[in-house]
């Protein structure tokens, strides 16, 4: 299978390869042009920092998946392991299949994780996600690939509308982050409701 692998490189690309499948990794913005060209069977999206339009996705029907650290419809958008703490929503990992709504595309498998905010920073929150969302997708792929898992709309998740925040919503909170995304965690939030900001 020719896989187009949208984001910074990670250990995934070594493992679709070791798959037999033909990997084109690539980090910059794509447009429909390429993707006619290269008649690409999948595509996958982990870390990739641009908005894939209908043009594109068009070409991929139930075949370009995104690797989301958020236990969706939570936290849809930009940093998404830094709002489940600030609004006290489930930590997880969320894989789905693209649509034109920004991490709106139904569910193919996510989990929950739990996190002891006293134990952590947001940088180590966040790198335990990143390897849980890489150990899902391991364990799912061959359903992926061969169409045969059952996905699930966000919408119908226990009636849960869910959340969106851009980049810019966090500006006002960056600067409680006393040693940057190395900020103890539950310190963190001590500092924001002394200061009336949750």
């Amino acid at each position: 299978m020719k896989i187009l692998y949208l984001g910074p490189y990670s250990e995934l690309v070594e493992f679709l390869k070791d798959d037999k499948n033909i990997i084109y990794q690539n980090n910059n913005k794509i447009d429909e042009n390429f993707i006619i060209k290269e008649k690409f069977d999948f595509l996958i999206s982990y870390r990739y920092r641009y908005i894939l339009p209908a043009q594109i996705l068009r070409h991929f029907i139930k075949s370009a998946i995104n690797l989301h650290t958020s236990f969706l419809p939570f936290n849809r958008g930009s940093d998404p392991n830094f709002w489940s703490f600030v609004d006290g929503t489930p930590n997880g990992v969320s894989i789905h299949y693209m649509n034109e709504g920004l991490d709106k595309g139904d569910i193919i498998a996510q989990e929950i994780i739990v996190f002891d905010a006293r134990m952590h920073t947001f940088a180590s929150s966040y790198n335990i996600l990143q390897r849980e969302i890489q150990k899902l997708f391991k364990r799912n792929w061959f359903a992926i690939k061969n169409k045969t898992i059952v996905s699930i709309p966000q919408q119908t998740r226990g009636g849960v509308i869910g959340s969106y925040h851009k980049s810019s919503d966090k500006d006002k909170f960056m600067p409680f982050l006393v040693n940057g995304w190395n900020t103890n965690i539950a310190e963190f939030l001590d500092i924001l409701k002394q200061n009336k900001m949750v």
